[in-house]
Order: structure tokens, then sequence, then C-alpha cells
């Protein structure tokens, strides 16, 4: 425009970012014992300022007690407690809900990206790999709260195993999310790596993985074409006869099913480490009235900071910079661990609070829990919940669970709401009273279910079933054996 000038304004305004000691304790959440076990023990190799700690006797009150959810009224010897450190990591933690959703990243003295100095990690589960990559690329808030419940909804194998209707009674309905603003999420979360993850079936997770596929690339249209369309006689037809199915010549059919054999029918197993023995990080035992929740003490990294070390450099401003940079991440690491482990039990208490007929009866009397009804009685985001269950396990009276199994959905109910879980329980009595030789049919379970008070249909009962790889009834018969001499 003509006369115009360049001009200079000031404006003040506010962004949310995240400290140092937020992204530490945020990783700390989701890291597995045996990862946080490599992480204390990476720190102590490196940091002069830490040194490991003998081990204490682990004290945690009755969960049937008041204090048994009041961590006012019940201090936890947990790793790494010195005196005002709780006050100070409060004041650090936002536990808001865009804690991990930052619009920015603060820099430290050198002028360098405050996540530097901390170790750069990958995580090993695709789901924490797909959450940390939509961390840098999800900025609203709403669609955060999505985001983070379509990847709790992910199975091991990458698939979303509950319906977009399903998550969405989970979701709180003061929000009145919509089913548009979930299926919106789930593309953003279907558009990250590994390509495939968050599929709802077979056919969706192969899809996604040609389109990445350049344009040009021989036999992808066709490819996409026949894992639409012919999907289930890809391994029963030879080349020649889906040739002639589809109408193409037999080198177009080869290059497609070239590419369709290169595709990965399961995205979330890539990143799998090796199979290793469970180690529960939360033990519950006692009796009925008198349950006991604690962290396993086996499992608590025990690290402090050398306090000789720290008093011989608590001199001036300038000296000792290195020393100092030290003593400041050791103190970030002894708060986040401090954090993390008040976090972990405080949420498990909430749980099995909830699931105490759980522990009295078996998986038949599980509850229907979700992260928000936690997330609240502790007063933190469920994303924080999320990654607190995430790959933990319980030693239960049951035996060993993953942490996030007590958290079922829910269905419901003529005289009162029920789990998933516990239906899945109640099929697998009634299928082993059967009689083997008129085994029951799916619309028989469920009307069995019915009466007992549980409403669901056919349908359902057939996934659950087939879930718990229990074969219809058809394949359970057993033909009747006569006696001897009849």
């Amino acid at each position: 425009m003509k006369g115009s000038k360049p001009q200079m304004r000031l404006q003040v305004g506010q962004s949310q970012v995240m400290t140092q000691q937020l992204l530490q304790s945020i990783r700390l959440l989701q890291l597995t014992s045996l990862e946080l076990e490599m992480e204390v023990r990476q720190a102590l190799d490196t940091n002069l300022m830490l040194e490991a700690e003998e081990a204490e006797e682990f004290d945690s009150a009755d969960l049937e007690t008041p204090a048994a959810t009041d961590a006012e009224s019940d201090p936890l010897e947990v790793s790494g407690r010195d005196a005002g450190a709780h006050a100070e990591v409060e004041a650090d933690f936002d536990w808001s809900s865009s804690e991990s959703w930052s619009g920015g990243e603060p820099l430290d003295e050198d002028g360098e990206p405050a996540s530097a100095r901390i170790p750069d990690t990958l995580p090993s589960d695709p789901r924490l790999q797909a959450l940390a990559q939509l961390q840098l690329i999800v900025s609203d808030a709403r669609e955060a709260v999505l985001v983070a419940a379509i990847i709790d909804a992910v199975d091991d194998s990458g698939y979303l195993v509950q319906t977009l209707e399903e998550i969405l009674l989970s979701l709180p309905a003061d929000q009145a999310y919509t089913l548009a603003e979930l299926e919106r999420a789930l593309q953003r979360v279907q558009s990250v790596e590994p390509t495939g993850f968050a599929a709802r079936n077979l056919r969706e997770c192969l899809s996604l993985q040609l389109q990445q596929l350049p344009l040009a690339t021989p036999g992808r249209s066709l490819a996409l074409r026949l894992v639409a369309e012919h999907l289930e006689a890809l391994g029963e037809l030879t080349e020649q006869a889906l040739a002639e199915r589809v109408d193409h010549r037999l080198l177009h059919v080869h290059q497609a099913l070239e590419l369709i054999r290169a595709l990965d029918p399961k995205p979330g197993a890539a990143g799998s480490t090796a199979a290793h023995a469970v180690i529960p990080e939360i033990i519950v035992s006692g009796h009925r009235g008198a349950w006991r929740v604690e962290l396993n003490p086996e499992t608590l990294p025990r690290v402090r900071i050398n306090r000789g070390y720290e008093r011989a450099i608590g001199g001036g401003a300038g000296q000792h910079r290195a020393l100092r940079d030290q003593l400041n991440e050791a103190r970030w690491l002894v708060r986040g661990l401090e954090m993390r482990q008040e976090t972990l039990i405080k949420t498990a208490r909430v749980v099995f609070e909830r699931q105490k007929e759980f522990l009295r009866i078996g998986e038949e009397a599980m509850a229907p829990l979700n992260l928000m009804d936690v997330a609240e009685a502790i007063g933190v985001h469920e994303s924080t919940v999320s990654r607190v269950v995430a790959n933990k396990y319980v030693l239960t009276p049951w035996g060993v669970y993953a942490l996030k199994a007590f958290f079922p959905v829910q269905i419901a109910g003529r005289d009162c709401d029920t789990s998933g879980t516990a239906v899945r329980a109640m099929i697998r009595r009634i299928i082993d009273a059967e009689n083997r030789a008129k085994p029951l049919s799916d619309g028989d379970i469920a009307a069995l279910l019915t009466r007992r008070g549980v409403s669901i249909a056919r349908r359902t009962v057939a996934k659950y079933r087939e879930g718990m790889r229990i074969p219809a009834a058809p394949a359970r018969s057993q033909p009747v054996q006569l006696a001897a001499g009849h």
C-alpha cells in the first residue's frame, strides 16, 4: 500500500509452556519399572550429585481406612523425599488439561531447549511413540482429550479395540463431545507413525499403509482395490484367479500383491520389546474389610542428592557452573521420581476402592471405571492417569493384572451397570458349564445373560467369545460316547 511504513507493536499475552521439571516428570510417569531402573542407573553413572540410598521399609495405609485416599494424612516413604520437596514439586508440576500439549518450550541459560537436557530415549510402546508425536502437532486441549482417549483404546497390535461410540460414552458428558470431533481426532491419530496405527480392522490398517505410498508406485491403486473389495479372497485364490476376478493383467496383480505382502498387519507389534517377566509395581493384599494397597518395594528406585557435594558448591553465582547444572538435574530427577510414586499409589488406591468387589469375588464383579473418574478423585487430568496406568502391573489375590485392565467399558444392566470384563467372565463360566453334547449358541448365551440382568446383543457375545479365543458352538460340540455293548 502506498505510503505505508513498517510499524513495531508490543503485545502482552499468555502462553502455556512446559518447564524442565514438567518435561522430566511426564517422561518418568510413563516408564515401566525396568525402564525406570535403567534411567536411574544411567543418572547415577553420569551425575556425581546423585547417590543410591539403602532400601527402607515402605509403609502404606489400609484401603478401608479414611487415610486410604488422603495423601496428606498418609505420608509415603518414597524415593528422594527431603524437606520441602513436596511443596516445590507441586509448585513446578502444573497438572492442567494442557500439561503435555504445549504451545512453546522454555530455554535454559545457554539458550537451548529445556528438553535437550533430558535423555532422549524413544519409548518402546507404539502408543507412547504416537503420543509423543501428537504432542508436537496437537495444540487444542479439547482435541488432546479425544486423542488420548483413542490411544488408550488401542491394543498391543496397534488396533482400535473400542468403537468410537463406546469411546464417546466413556468421555465426560458435561463436555458434550461429538462423534464428528472424535472421528477427526482418529484421523489425526492415524496420521502418525507407525502407519496403520489405530486402525479399526485389518482392511483399514492395510489401506492406511497403501495410501502413504507415492501415487506413482506400481500396483498401488490395484492393491487398494484388492484390500477394499477382495481382502478375504487374497489368501484363497491364486494370482491367476484374482487377475480374472478383477479383470487385470497377471503382471499388475503380481505387483499389487507384492505391495500387500510387504505391509505390516500388526503395526503396534513392531516396536514391542522381547518378552520379559512382568514385575508388578503395586501389591494388593489382605481380606474383605482390610485390603492393603502398596507399592512394590522391589521396584522403588532409591536415589538421593549427595548433601556433601550440595553444600560444597553453595558458593557464588559464577562458580561451579557445571556442578550446579548437575545439581539442578539431580533435583529434577528426585522430585520427578517422588511425584511418579505418589501419583501411582494415589491412582491405585482409588482404582481398588472402586474395585473392592473384584478383590472379593473376581472378574465377574469388575465394575465399570474410566480415566475421568480416577482423575477427578486424585485431582489430575485424565491424560496423566492414562500415562500412570500404561505398562504398569499389579499383584492381586486373583493373580497379576495390567493396571489398565481395571478400566473396563460400561455395559448397561437391568439392576445396575456392569463392565465388559465382568460380562466376558460370565460368558466364560456359562460356556465352561454347558453340555458339550449340546453347546450353547451366542443367542442362547445372550438370553441367559439377559435373565441375569445384563442386556447384551448376540453379536456382542460373539465378539467377546472370539476375543477370548473360544470357538463357536458347532466347533465346541462333542459327540456322545456310548457305553460298550450298547
